[in-house]
């Protein structure tokens, strides 16, 4: 892994009482490969469409040059993509992780990541797991 940034605002989300405690220990001990950082300040007017997260990783996205900037919510992706931000969501990177065979249970992480609270609908989930069988028999 490359280093990776993560915004102030994202990291005291992730602390938030009704988060999941693997989560919270998870990003209060986090890796070496991640490094909390302040986002640079910005009086830009889509601040106000976004939460402190999404704007922060937007803002330090631009700031660091990042290869790609991890974000689900659509607003924050619309946006980051109109500023010709490289994005990817959760399920993206879990796919790539899956086509390179660092992923052993698919179906698996799917159901834990549900039970993390990320909404994943039953259409979406089937897609996902046609393609993942779809690269198994490739």
């Amino acid at each position: 892994f490359r280093n990776s940034s993560c915004p102030r605002a994202v990291r005291q989300e992730l602390t938030d009482r009704r988060t999941p405690e693997d989560v919270r220990r998870w990003i209060l001990s986090p890796p070496g490969w991640i490094e909390v950082r302040d986002a640079p300040e910005s009086g830009e007017d889509f601040a106000t469409q976004l939460h402190a997260g999404e704007r922060e990783s937007i803002l330090l996205a631009e700031a660091v040059r990042a290869d790609v900037l991890l974000v689900d919510e659509q607003a924050g992706r619309r946006i980051a993509m109109e500023r010709k931000l490289p994005v990817s969501g959760t399920l993206g990177v879990l796919e790539r992780a899956d086509a390179v065979g660092l992923v052993r249970n698919f179906a698996e992480i799917l159901r834990r990541l549900q039970e993390s609270g990320f909404y994943l609908s039953e259409p979406l989930k089937e897609i996902l797991m046609e393609r993942h069988r779809a690269r198994r028999s490739a």
